[in-house]
């Protein structure tokens, strides 16, 4: 957007949808090149995927913002970590105990949300 076409879809907003707005734009705005360019091509990604699949993720997302401050950052980095793992070993670990003792029933249930929401669609067998 030009700096007036930003102006006036900013005079549009609420007052507290504005200034949240604003802040996001200003946190985006001072990350590095390289991390706005990650986030360009996730967004890329995210909006080839099927409609179904990007609400769920979306409602995900809404999921991961209702956890306090504090559980936030420990359920995102579970989440990272288990998207780089392989399905067995990633089924494996969200059985274990100690990970079980780590995550609340509903933060396991968001993570494992979060990575159906992720799969890939199999594609359907044809005869």
């Amino acid at each position: 957007m030009t700096p007036e076409e930003r102006r006036r879809f900013f005079d549009r907003l609420p007052a507290d949808r504005r200034e949240a707005l604003q802040k996001r734009l200003d946190n985006f705005n001072n990350l590095s090149p390289e991390i706005k360019q990650r986030l360009r091509e996730e967004y890329e990604e995210f909006e080839k995927l099927p409609l179904a699949k990007q609400d769920a993720l979306r409602q995900c997302f809404r999921r991961m913002n209702q956890l306090s401050e504090d559980r936030r950052p420990i359920v995102r980095r579970e989440l990272m970590r288990l998207r780089n793992m392989p399905p067995e070993r990633r089924a494996k670990r969200m059985e274990n105990p100690m990970f079980k003792s780590l995550m609340s029933d509903s933060e396991r249930q968001l993570l494992a949300d979060f990575l159906q929401a992720m799969e890939p669609d199999q594609p359907t067998p044809t005869n």
